[in-house]
């Protein structure tokens, strides 16, 4: 028993000073957001906030936010946004919505299938599992709206800048 206390002590210090270790200096949530980064389609997103909030909010959020390693996160785009949509074909990327990055205008880009599919509030509807509505950097073309994603039925909506709604940022 004393030589498997021994063994574990000196693995224990090993991997403490090891430069593999974590910086133990680290916030807290930088820690434990390694464990929740996700890439995706070569994009790296963060862990979900743990608030809604409004859309100016969640800009600065992102812009201020050190997790993973990294502190040159963004609010998502709405093409950014779409690719974690899945099994919803009219919202997928590449499905038919025609709300994208070069398309932003309500009346010009908005069409039925941007509506999304059934509710379903368990994920499916999102490459990580999200449920709720994202927020995205898009404006909508209207002046206090801007573009986010429902996850619960994958539909591509606008969102009024005041209201709260989720954050997940991209890298």
């Amino acid at each position: 028993m004393k030589k498997l206390s021994s063994t574990f002590f000196l693995c224990l210090i090993f991997l403490l000073f090891s430069s593999c270790a974590p910086d133990l200096t680290d916030d807290v949530e930088l820690a434990y957001a390694s464990v929740s980064c996700h890439t995706i389609d070569g994009n790296m997103w963060s862990p979900k906030a743990s608030s809604a909030m409004n859309w100016s909010d969640a800009i600065d959020y992102c812009n201020n936010l050190t997790a993973c390693g990294y502190s040159d996160w963004h609010l998502p785009t709405i093409s950014e946004l779409r690719t974690l949509i899945q099994n919803c074909s009219g919202t997928v990327t590449g499905g038919s919505c025609g709300v994208t990055d070069s398309c932003l205008s309500y009346s010009n880009c908005r069409n039925d299938a941007c509506s999304g599919c059934g509710y379903d509030s368990n994920g499916k509807y999102s490459k990580l599992g999200e449920t709720g509505i994202l927020w995205s950097s898009s404006v909508s073309g209207i002046s206090d709206l801007r573009w986010g994603v429902n996850f619960d039925d994958g539909h591509v909506l606008y969102l009024t800048i005041g209201g709260d709604n989720y954050v997940r940022c991209v890298r």
